[in-house]
């Protein structure tokens, strides 16, 4: 396997280090204030950094101690937009925020940011899948098939499971809070 082009990736759990949050995105690079900008909106951070009394410059403590799980994430997020890569890895970036934040960050990130790179994105979240233009299904570590959405959930098995045990847990969701869940 031979990867060209530059790589950026943003693991399941946050990585974050000790410094100034604006230091945790620019990750050595030079400050262009309109696409840092741009990171910002399209990661939700404007909200997060208008409530810290130094905004951006707020330095934070080892391992981003005193942000929340869904900030980290944000901010790696955002080090990974802003770093312009040709290939980007997401392993599950979203579990760690509520589900309106990881759609906004699907749409405006992986959707509009990164729309025209190459993005492999590692998901148990079957929500976001009808925009993949291809799906790799796994099992027990192994590639069991691989498709568009469409044509999977008209002939895969093990995609259907996937998609019934969504179903299933949304189904439980809406029973216990009266039906106020939605797809």
């Amino acid at each position: 396997l031979k990867v060209c082009g530059t790589k950026a990736y943003v693991a399941q759990s946050p990585w974050i280090q000790s410094g100034k949050i604006e230091d945790n995105i620019l990750f050595g690079e030079h400050m262009v204030r309109e696409r840092y900008e741009k990171v910002l909106d399209a990661c939700s951070l404007k909200k997060d950094l208008e409530i810290l009394s130094f905004g951006d410059q707020t330095v934070i403590g080892e391992r981003g101690i005193n942000l929340s799980g869904g900030q980290k994430q944000r901010i790696q997020i955002a080090r990974a937009l802003y770093q312009d890569a040709d290939i980007y890895l997401f392993d599950d970036p979203f579990s760690a925020v509520d589900a309106h934040t990881g759609s906004h960050l699907f749409k405006e990130c992986l959707l509009g940011a990164l729309s025209s790179k190459t993005v492999v994105y590692v998901t148990h979240q079957v929500e976001f899948l009808p925009a993949a233009d291809l799906i790799l299904v796994m099992k027990d570590g192994k590639i069991t098939q691989s498709g568009k959405y469409v044509e999977l959930v008209n002939i895969a098995t093990d995609f259907m499971e996937l998609i019934g045990a969504h179903r299933e847990a949304l189904s439980t969701l809406e029973s216990f809070d009266g039906g106020k869940t939605s797809n």
